[in-house]
């Protein structure tokens, strides 16, 4: 296998794909600008992370039994690009089509949604792979600067034409994703071509629930509602600050960007400090963003934000699955991500419903300085579960580049 062609390979369908991810970001703005209220925004996003619920255990199943991520994230995509054709004509009519619109949205989330949990397990085993050992950073790197390209484009694209239009967009870079990938070998994977399948009740379920998966598990549930109102309610502090909501293409190139130097250097730092650090670090620059969105003033300020923004991305995304995959049962990295994405989708499906009310009783910046606190909640729990696993239950992690602290705090007499 030609590892310098697979890392093209990959890393040009990661610049392509996260085209997806720059169109789909757009939602907020999309649903806006046909007229729906806050409210309306956040129940809507309140059902479709209620269809992670479903989507991302059984794309995760289906992974683990057929051992191969990149089949799977091919039928994700191939979903993708039907459904979000059918979004553009439905958003133009009233009634029964908008209701059909929805529905067709909460389809694609169940398609795209997984699509990026096999992508980054993808990653993830091509930079453990023993004949290859191509660094995460240096592919993932490549989704940053594609994001990036892709939002700051848009900006120009939809003063001209109606936001609606991003869905073919959207449909396009998916199709283009799944021609990239069915150009890699399979054994990049890390397995063999014809990999053995594994039945459903062989697979060892009950390994995942371990006290550091657990742990871990109620860490995403308190990070992810801040995390997933900032997503979705990032367009209201655009006003706050006087800003057209068509501005919002160029925060993202601007946040886009500055997860690459990180992303590039991540091996370096981890190889120091491991996989936990980054991940607490992450919380702690997501609390110092939502501070500015909450306390700032000037328009200098709201992009300082999105430099933080890149920065805080860059950590979570290059440590949390490599975090996930070192603590999980061998053989079920991809359910016991799809788990952890599952119960986090459960809560973030009663907090996107309440976001939209409370952002209009609050106001965006005391909606944005309740963000920053919760954020700091999310952060003292991790703290909590490494501290309480080594001095009060006696857990040790299964990989020793998961420990927050030294091995010694772990060492049991």
């Amino acid at each position: 296998m030609n590892r310098k062609k697979v890392r093209i390979q990959l890393s040009l369908t990661e610049f392509i794909y996260n085209g997806c991810f720059a169109a789909n970001n757009y939602l907020s703005v999309f649903l806006e600008a046909i007229g729906m209220s806050a409210s309306q925004l956040g129940l809507i996003t309140s059902l479709l992370n209620g269809i992670g619920i479903v989507s991302q255990p059984t794309w995760g199943i289906i992974s683990d039994r057929m051992q191969s991520v990149k089949k799977c994230f091919r039928v994700c995509m191939l979903g993708t690009a039907v459904c979000v054709l059918t979004i553009p004509p439905l958003s133009q009519g009233e009634g029964i089509w908008r209701v059909l619109m929805v529905a067709m949205l909460m389809a694609l989330a169940f398609f795209f949604h997984p699509s990026n949990m096999m992508m980054e397990l993808w990653l993830v085993r091509v930079n453990d792979h023993p004949s290859l050992r191509i660094p995460y950073g240096s592919i993932r790197c490549w989704a940053s600067i594609g994001y990036a390209v892709f939002s700051l484009a848009f900006v120009p694209v939809f003063r001209a034409v109606h936001v609606r239009n991003v869905y073919y967009l959207f449909a396009g870079f998916a199709a283009v994703s799944i021609v990239l990938t069915s150009m890699i070998p399979s054994e990049s994977e890390g397995g063999h071509e014809n990999p053995k399948r594994m039945r459903l009740r062989d697979m060892p379920f009950r390994s995942i629930l371990n006290y550091w998966i657990v742990g871990h598990i109620v860490f995403e549930v308190l990070y992810q509602i801040p995390m997933g109102w900032r997503v979705t309610y990032t367009v209201y502090a655009l006003k706050e600050f006087g800003l057209d909501t068509s501005m919002y293409g160029a925060l993202m190139f601007i946040a886009g960007i500055c997860e690459v130097p990180m992303l590039l250097l991540i091996r370096r730092f981890t190889a120091r400090a491991g996989w936990a650090w980054p991940l607490l670090l992450n919380v702690l620059i997501l609390v110092c963003e939502y501070s500015l969105y909450a306390w700032g003033h000037s328009v200098a300020v709201l992009f300082a934000a999105q430099l933080l923004r890149g920065f805080s991305f860059a950590l979570y995304i290059a440590s949390r699955y490599q975090y996930v995959h070192r603590l999980a049962p061998e053989g079920m990295e991809a359910s016991t991500q799809a788990l952890i994405n599952s119960v986090s989708a459960v809560v973030n499906v009663i907090a996107a419903a309440a976001g939209g009310f409370l952002l209009e009783s609050l106001g965006t910046r005391s909606f944005f300085a309740l963000l920053s606190g919760l954020q700091l909640i999310s952060g003292a729990f991790f703290v909590t579960v490494h501290a309480a696993g080594a001095k009060c239950f006696h857990q040790t992690p299964k990989d020793k580049e998961c420990m927050l602290f030294t091995p010694n705090f772990y060492r049991h007499e």
